[in-house]
């Protein structure tokens, strides 16, 4: 029991970091869920909305799954049908060092937090799904078999993202903190150029 009450902050709610997530706050029993670690790659970004906006960004995607989503989307063209239009996640709700992101339908409830864990060496991508219906359990399914390698995938690939949008001057990571680099490429406000 009192461990239970260790992990929860004030409200009831799980605390970000490794001991619970905003993604268990509103699913607290998922038929789903999973729980990915990797380092930040050097990256001192504290923001964890820059993160979870560089891990499911579209530039972030690997050029297979591109390609692979390019060729649905003409093969549906020329059924006359209509491409469902690219999802783009925002971080919903942001406390403390956790981004929450909220992707409900008819059929699924799902939470992914994205949290900073403590030192900023780390980032946790906790996902967290309930199924509302029986189309919902079985439309997931084949997402479940391969979910947490995906996920895993993007957050190792969301440094160099976010590296990559400072280097162009992206709004979305100005408050990154690696502008020595900005300047040793001579792009930064200090050149000579």
């Amino acid at each position: 029991m009192s461990e239970e009450r260790a992990e929860l902050g004030t409200g009831g709610t799980p605390i970000a970091g490794a001991a619970g997530s905003l993604a268990l706050r509103d699913i607290p029993i998922p038929d789903y869920c999973d729980v990915v670690i990797v380092p930040t790659g050097g990256v001192e970004e504290s923001d964890p909305r820059v993160w979870a906006e560089a891990i499911f960004a579209h530039e972030n995607t690997p050029l297979g799954s591109r390609g692979l989503r390019a060729l649905r989307d003409e093969a549906v063209r020329l059924f006359d049908m209509v491409p469902p239009p690219q999802k783009e996640f925002v971080a919903d709700e942001v406390v403390g060092s956790e981004a929450l992101i909220v992707d409900d339908d008819d059929k699924l409830a799902v939470r992914i937090g994205v949290a900073l864990l403590p030192g900023g060496e780390l980032l946790q991508v906790t996902t967290a799904v309930k199924y509302k219906t029986v189309r919902g359990r079985l439309a997931f399914a084949p997402r479940r078999l391969m979910h947490a390698a995906a996920v895993n995938t993007l957050a190792r690939r969301a440094p160099t993202t976010i590296r990559r949008r400072a280097l162009s001057g992206d709004r979305r990571a100005a408050s990154l903190t690696s502008q020595v680099s900005r300047r040793a490429l001579g792009r930064g406000p200090s050149s000579t150029r």
